[in-house]
């Protein structure tokens, strides 16, 4: 009997324990705590989805309390009626706003409560009922529902505007197509008002060729004066870029590179300079209009381009003649050299280029120097200033010019 008394006692024990513990529990749950709180009532006029019992408070962004009870207004069936209870210290006022909010990484919602002015009255309770607050009917609106309200314009907008989007659409689509046929124009002036302010690109990097330098396979006597006018290009090797011919690589590299002076200029600079260097003539220069009748050497530049296929490299071919002070052609020849690139950019580019320029100029003044040379027509002497002509090549007294007319018959004789 004892064993069974002390097992109705422990048991007892126990569940008055639990029974006290839940009553704390609800209490802490509905009153809020230990402190003294304040009950208000909120009215909402649209849904509180995802509230709850125990839900926080919050004041300008501080917790000052919980959700005691939620519950449906009988009357209206739109309302919804909270019951919160916060700190006393609580400055909640008539123009007090009440709003929805969600916090935290799960989106706990939560009664917001904005300040008014320190001025507004306090709420007072009305019958024995905790005073009343009315939340606006968008304070509860969810992000969910304020997207679905935002689509539901937008597309009412678009519905409603439906032709002019489509003219606006075909309009824009002839744009694009103007500006793509007409792209490299577009180019063009993009590039002269950057220039114009000042921002264009940085110049490309002058790049010059290398005359031939002198040798000793000219001694004892020279060639006479030898005249190079400039040499015959075709219009695209006419031109101070250095020209690729096939398709060039992404982002064109050799763009950066500029002769200083077009192709064909730059050649006969050096070819002159070259002929000097050689000292195989009395003297090179460029045609003069007092110059008398030299020869000449005439060029024709076929290829001075960066060739793509099969591989990156740099051909120079040029025809060459020479033609003696009568005209004659004394000799003609192709020269044509290639030297591969050491690398797909500019330096390379132009050393090749040069390399293959200085190629043919090895072959060719020795070649022009050991052509050889039709003797020049005699010059007629030129009478001197104040020479007195012979009298053999005066007209004597009654010398009369010859008559090549045909001859007049002789008259009949007299009767």
């Amino acid at each position: 009997m004892e064993t069974k008394a002390r097992y109705t006692l422990i048991g007892s024990f126990v569940l008055a324990v639990t029974l006290a513990v839940f009553a704390f529990v609800y209490w802490l749950a509905n009153t809020g705590g230990l402190a003294d709180r304040q009950l208000f009532r909120i009215r909402f006029q649209s849904s509180v989805s995802g509230l709850l019992k125990g839900s926080s408070v919050v004041f300008n962004g501080i917790r000052v309390g919980e959700v005691t009870d939620i519950s449906l207004n009988s009357d209206a069936p739109k309302e919804v009626l909270v019951t919160i209870a916060v700190d006393p210290s609580t400055p909640v006022r008539d123009d007090t706003e009440v709003n929805v909010d969600f916090q935290g990484l799960t989106g706990a919602p939560v009664i917001e409560l904005s300040g008014g002015e320190p001025t507004a009255a306090r709420f007072a309770a009305v019958a024995g009922e905790p005073p009343l607050l009315t939340a606006s009917p968008a304070s509860t609106q969810s992000l969910t529902q304020s997207a679905r309200a935002t689509l539901t314009r937008l597309d009412k907008v678009i519905d409603d505007n439906s032709a002019a989007l489509h003219d606006a659409i075909q309009g824009i689509s002839t744009f694009a197509g103007v500006l793509s046929r007409n792209s490299e124009r577009i180019d063009g002036i993009l590039a002269g008002l950057e220039r114009f302010a000042g921002g264009a690109k940085a110049k490309p990097g002058i790049y010059v060729l290398t005359a031939l330098k002198g040798d000793a396979s000219c001694k004892g006597k020279k060639q006479p004066q030898l005249v190079i006018p400039e040499p015959a290009a075709a219009m695209a090797f006419n031109s101070d870029k250095v020209i690729v011919i096939g398709d060039p690589p992404e982002n064109n590299p050799f763009d950066k590179a500029q002769f200083t002076d077009n192709i064909p200029s730059v050649v006969q600079s050096k070819v002159i300079e070259s002929f000097e260097n050689s000292g195989c003539f009395d003297g090179v220069t460029r045609p003069l209009d007092n110059l008398e009748a030299s020869e000449q050497l005439q060029a024709e530049i076929r290829t001075f381009a960066v060739t793509m296929t099969p591989s990156p490299s740099a051909t120079v071919e040029m025809a060459i003649k020479l033609v003696s002070a009568g005209g004659k052609i004394e000799g003609s020849r192709v020269f044509t050299e290639t030297t591969p690139l050491a690398a797909v950019d500019s330096p390379s580019a132009v050393a090749a280029l040069d390399a293959s320029f200085g190629k043919v100029l090895s072959a060719a003044v020795p070649w022009v120097a050991k052509l050889p040379r039709t003797a020049a027509p005699a010059k007629a002497a030129k009478p001197k200033e104040g020479d007195v002509p012979k009298d053999d090549d005066l007209p004597k007294d009654g010398d009369l010019p010859k008559d090549d007319g045909p001859e007049m018959p002789e008259p009949p004789p007299a009767p």
